[in-house]
Protein backbone atom coordinates (compact mmCIF):
# COMPACT_ATOMS: atom_id res chain seq x y z
CA UNK A 1 0.00 0.00 0.00
CA UNK A 2 1.31 3.43 -0.94
CA UNK A 3 2.05 6.34 1.35
CA UNK A 4 -0.04 9.51 1.18
CA UNK A 5 1.93 12.69 1.89
CA UNK A 6 0.35 16.11 2.37
CA UNK A 7 2.54 19.08 1.42
CA UNK A 8 1.40 21.79 3.80
CA UNK A 9 2.27 25.18 5.24
CA UNK A 10 -0.35 27.73 6.25
CA UNK A 11 1.96 30.48 4.98
CA UNK A 12 1.80 31.15 1.26
CA UNK A 13 4.76 31.51 -1.08
CA UNK A 14 7.02 28.94 0.56
CA UNK A 15 7.31 26.59 -2.41
CA UNK A 16 4.60 24.01 -1.71
CA UNK A 17 3.80 23.41 -5.38
CA UNK A 18 7.46 23.29 -6.41
CA UNK A 19 8.17 20.90 -3.55
CA UNK A 20 5.28 18.66 -4.58
CA UNK A 21 6.36 18.51 -8.22
CA UNK A 22 10.05 17.97 -7.45
CA UNK A 23 9.40 15.22 -4.91
CA UNK A 24 7.05 13.53 -7.37
CA UNK A 25 9.67 13.67 -10.13
CA UNK A 26 12.41 12.48 -7.77
CA UNK A 27 10.26 9.55 -6.61
CA UNK A 28 9.65 8.60 -10.25
CA UNK A 29 13.41 8.63 -10.83
CA UNK A 30 13.63 6.03 -8.06
CA UNK A 31 11.21 3.83 -10.03
CA UNK A 32 8.26 4.72 -7.80
CA UNK A 33 4.74 5.13 -9.14
CA UNK A 34 3.31 8.50 -8.13
CA UNK A 35 -0.07 10.24 -8.07
CA UNK A 36 -0.29 13.97 -7.37
CA UNK A 37 -3.55 15.61 -6.23
CA UNK A 38 -3.86 19.38 -6.68
CA UNK A 39 -6.08 20.46 -3.79
CA UNK A 40 -5.26 24.16 -4.09
CA UNK A 41 -8.05 26.22 -5.66
CA UNK A 42 -5.42 28.44 -7.33
CA UNK A 43 -4.44 25.41 -9.39
CA UNK A 44 -0.79 26.39 -9.79
CA UNK A 45 0.34 22.78 -10.01
CA UNK A 46 -2.35 22.02 -12.60
CA UNK A 47 -1.11 24.96 -14.71
CA UNK A 48 2.56 24.12 -14.14
CA UNK A 49 2.27 20.63 -15.59
CA UNK A 50 -0.17 21.72 -18.32
CA UNK A 51 -2.89 19.29 -17.23
CA UNK A 52 -5.85 18.60 -19.51
CA UNK A 53 -8.64 20.87 -18.30
CA UNK A 54 -11.33 18.70 -19.91
CA UNK A 55 -10.59 15.79 -17.56
CA UNK A 56 -12.69 15.64 -14.37
CA UNK A 57 -11.10 17.38 -11.37
CA UNK A 58 -10.65 16.62 -7.70
CA UNK A 59 -13.76 18.70 -6.97
CA UNK A 60 -15.79 16.45 -9.28
CA UNK A 61 -14.56 13.38 -7.41
CA UNK A 62 -15.25 14.90 -3.99
CA UNK A 63 -18.76 15.74 -5.21
CA UNK A 64 -19.20 12.09 -6.29
CA UNK A 65 -19.80 13.22 -9.88
CA UNK A 66 -17.19 10.73 -11.13
CA UNK A 67 -14.86 8.06 -9.81
CA UNK A 68 -11.27 8.59 -8.75
CA UNK A 69 -10.14 6.59 -11.78
CA UNK A 70 -12.10 8.90 -14.11
CA UNK A 71 -10.16 11.94 -12.86
CA UNK A 72 -6.64 10.53 -13.14
CA UNK A 73 -4.55 11.77 -16.06
CA UNK A 74 -0.90 11.21 -16.86
CA UNK A 75 1.29 14.31 -17.13
CA UNK A 76 4.90 13.53 -17.89
CA UNK A 77 6.12 10.69 -15.70
CA UNK A 78 3.47 10.76 -12.98
CA UNK A 79 -0.30 10.77 -12.65
CA UNK A 80 -2.36 13.77 -11.59
CA UNK A 81 -5.83 14.69 -10.40
CA UNK A 82 -6.19 18.34 -11.31
CA UNK A 83 -7.54 21.29 -9.38
CA UNK A 84 -10.66 23.33 -10.08
CA UNK A 85 -11.75 26.87 -9.27
CA UNK A 86 -14.83 25.20 -7.82
CA UNK A 87 -12.68 24.25 -4.82
CA UNK A 88 -13.32 27.81 -3.60
CA UNK A 89 -16.81 26.54 -2.68
CA UNK A 90 -15.48 23.68 -0.55
CA UNK A 91 -16.10 25.26 2.85
CA UNK A 92 -19.77 25.72 1.89
CA UNK A 93 -20.17 22.48 -0.05
CA UNK A 94 -18.68 20.13 2.56
CA UNK A 95 -20.17 21.01 5.92
CA UNK A 96 -21.03 17.62 7.44
CA UNK A 97 -18.65 15.88 9.83
CA UNK A 98 -18.44 12.87 7.50
CA UNK A 99 -17.25 15.15 4.70
CA UNK A 100 -13.89 15.38 6.46
CA UNK A 101 -13.26 11.81 5.29
CA UNK A 102 -14.10 12.45 1.62
CA UNK A 103 -10.50 12.84 0.45
CA UNK A 104 -9.51 9.67 2.26
CA UNK A 105 -12.40 7.91 0.48
CA UNK A 106 -11.21 9.32 -2.86
CA UNK A 107 -7.72 7.91 -2.31
CA UNK A 108 -8.68 4.47 -0.98
CA UNK A 109 -9.60 2.85 -4.34
CA UNK A 110 -6.21 3.74 -5.87
CA UNK A 111 -3.87 3.62 -2.89
CA UNK A 112 -2.58 0.16 -3.75
CA UNK A 113 -1.80 1.34 -7.29
CA UNK A 114 0.85 3.85 -6.20
CA UNK A 115 3.99 4.01 -4.09
CA UNK A 116 3.37 7.66 -3.21
CA UNK A 117 0.35 9.95 -3.37
CA UNK A 118 1.24 13.63 -2.90
CA UNK A 119 -1.36 16.28 -2.03
CA UNK A 120 -0.57 19.92 -2.86
CA UNK A 121 -2.52 22.25 -0.56
CA UNK A 122 -3.44 25.91 -0.47
CA UNK A 123 -2.09 28.07 2.35
CA UNK A 124 -5.30 28.82 4.22
CA UNK A 125 -6.90 26.86 7.04
CA UNK A 126 -9.93 25.25 5.39
CA UNK A 127 -12.09 22.16 5.07
CA UNK A 128 -9.79 20.94 2.30
CA UNK A 129 -6.76 21.25 4.56
CA UNK A 130 -8.56 19.29 7.27
CA UNK A 131 -9.35 16.60 4.69
CA UNK A 132 -5.62 16.35 4.04
CA UNK A 133 -4.85 15.90 7.73
CA UNK A 134 -7.37 13.06 7.77
CA UNK A 135 -6.22 11.38 4.54
CA UNK A 136 -2.45 11.71 4.89
CA UNK A 137 -0.04 9.20 6.37
CA UNK A 138 2.61 11.89 6.63
CA UNK A 139 3.19 15.61 6.19
CA UNK A 140 5.99 17.45 4.43
CA UNK A 141 6.25 21.11 5.45
CA UNK A 142 8.17 23.44 3.12
CA UNK A 143 9.29 26.78 4.51
CA UNK A 144 11.55 29.70 3.80
CA UNK A 145 13.87 31.51 6.18
CA UNK A 146 11.52 34.31 7.28
CA UNK A 147 9.77 34.21 10.64
CA UNK A 148 6.28 34.07 9.13
CA UNK A 149 7.06 30.93 7.17
CA UNK A 150 8.67 29.28 10.18
CA UNK A 151 5.65 30.18 12.31
CA UNK A 152 3.51 28.32 9.77
CA UNK A 153 5.21 25.09 10.84
CA UNK A 154 3.93 25.47 14.38
CA UNK A 155 0.45 26.21 13.05
CA UNK A 156 0.51 22.92 11.16
CA UNK A 157 1.88 21.12 14.21
CA UNK A 158 -0.82 22.53 16.47
CA UNK A 159 -3.63 21.73 14.02
CA UNK A 160 -2.34 18.20 13.51
CA UNK A 161 -2.17 17.68 17.27
CA UNK A 162 -5.81 18.72 17.52
CA UNK A 163 -6.90 16.20 14.88
CA UNK A 164 -4.54 13.39 15.88
CA UNK A 165 -4.12 13.63 19.63
CA UNK A 166 -7.51 14.89 20.81
CA UNK A 167 -10.30 12.93 22.47
CA UNK A 168 -11.74 11.90 19.09
CA UNK A 169 -8.76 11.54 16.72
CA UNK A 170 -9.44 11.60 12.98
CA UNK A 171 -5.84 11.72 11.77
CA UNK A 172 -2.90 9.33 12.01
CA UNK A 173 -0.47 11.53 10.08
CA UNK A 174 3.07 12.26 11.23
CA UNK A 175 5.23 15.24 10.36
CA UNK A 176 7.92 13.49 8.31
CA UNK A 177 10.06 16.30 6.91
CA UNK A 178 10.71 20.04 7.18
CA UNK A 179 12.16 21.52 3.98
CA UNK A 180 13.98 24.86 4.03
CA UNK A 181 13.66 26.18 0.47
CA UNK A 182 15.87 28.75 -1.32
CA UNK A 183 18.74 28.09 1.06
CA UNK A 184 21.77 30.37 0.79
CA UNK A 185 25.03 30.66 2.70
CA UNK A 186 23.88 33.56 4.88
CA UNK A 187 23.47 34.14 8.60
CA UNK A 188 19.69 34.37 8.19
CA UNK A 189 19.48 30.97 6.50
CA UNK A 190 21.89 29.40 8.98
CA UNK A 191 19.74 30.71 11.83
CA UNK A 192 16.60 29.39 10.13
CA UNK A 193 18.16 25.94 9.81
CA UNK A 194 19.04 26.00 13.52
CA UNK A 195 15.45 27.00 14.28
CA UNK A 196 14.19 24.01 12.28
CA UNK A 197 16.53 21.70 14.15
CA UNK A 198 15.18 23.05 17.44
CA UNK A 199 11.62 22.52 16.19
CA UNK A 200 12.40 18.96 15.15
CA UNK A 201 13.70 18.17 18.61
CA UNK A 202 10.50 19.53 20.16
CA UNK A 203 8.09 17.81 17.75
CA UNK A 204 7.32 14.26 18.86
CA UNK A 205 7.57 12.90 15.30
CA UNK A 206 11.19 14.11 15.04
CA UNK A 207 10.89 15.14 11.37
CA UNK A 208 13.88 15.15 9.05
CA UNK A 209 15.43 18.52 8.17
CA UNK A 210 16.40 19.18 4.55
CA UNK A 211 17.80 22.31 2.90
CA UNK A 212 17.16 23.06 -0.78
CA UNK A 213 19.69 25.42 -2.33
CA UNK A 214 18.44 28.46 -4.24
CA UNK A 215 18.82 28.40 -8.02
CA UNK A 216 17.59 30.26 -11.09
CA UNK A 217 16.80 26.83 -12.55
CA UNK A 218 13.60 26.77 -10.48
CA UNK A 219 12.16 29.64 -12.54
CA UNK A 220 13.59 28.45 -15.84
CA UNK A 221 12.14 24.95 -15.55
CA UNK A 222 8.65 26.37 -14.95
CA UNK A 223 8.72 28.21 -18.27
CA UNK A 224 9.34 24.87 -20.00
CA UNK A 225 6.61 23.09 -17.98
CA UNK A 226 9.24 20.71 -16.62
CA UNK A 227 10.42 19.67 -13.20
CA UNK A 228 14.00 20.54 -12.32
CA UNK A 229 14.69 16.81 -12.31
CA UNK A 230 13.93 16.82 -16.06
CA UNK A 231 15.23 20.25 -17.01
CA UNK A 232 18.59 20.23 -15.22
CA UNK A 233 19.02 17.05 -13.15
CA UNK A 234 22.61 17.86 -12.11
CA UNK A 235 21.70 21.29 -10.77
CA UNK A 236 22.18 21.78 -7.01
CA UNK A 237 18.47 22.38 -6.39
CA UNK A 238 17.44 19.27 -8.32
CA UNK A 239 20.08 17.24 -6.49
CA UNK A 240 18.80 18.50 -3.12
CA UNK A 241 15.24 17.45 -3.93
CA UNK A 242 16.54 14.09 -5.14
CA UNK A 243 18.29 13.65 -1.79
CA UNK A 244 15.12 14.67 0.09
CA UNK A 245 13.10 12.06 -1.80
CA UNK A 246 15.66 9.35 -1.01
CA UNK A 247 15.52 10.25 2.68
CA UNK A 248 11.72 10.04 2.66
CA UNK A 249 11.79 6.63 0.96
CA UNK A 250 14.18 5.32 3.61
CA UNK A 251 12.18 6.83 6.47
CA UNK A 252 8.83 5.53 5.24
CA UNK A 253 9.86 1.94 4.49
Amino acid sequence: MGKTLGVINQKGGVGKTTTTIELAAAFVNQKKKVLVIDLDQQGNLTKYIDADLETPTIFDVLQAECSTFDAIQTCGNFDVISSSKELSKADRAFTDYQDLFLLEDVIKPVKDEYDFILIDNGPSRSTLLTMTYVAADGLVIPTEADDGSLDGIWEVHNDLSKYRDGDHPVSHAKIEMLILNKYENTVMHSNAKEALEDMSSEISDKPLIVTIRKSIIASESKSFRQSMQEYSPKNNTAEDFKDAAKKLVRRLK
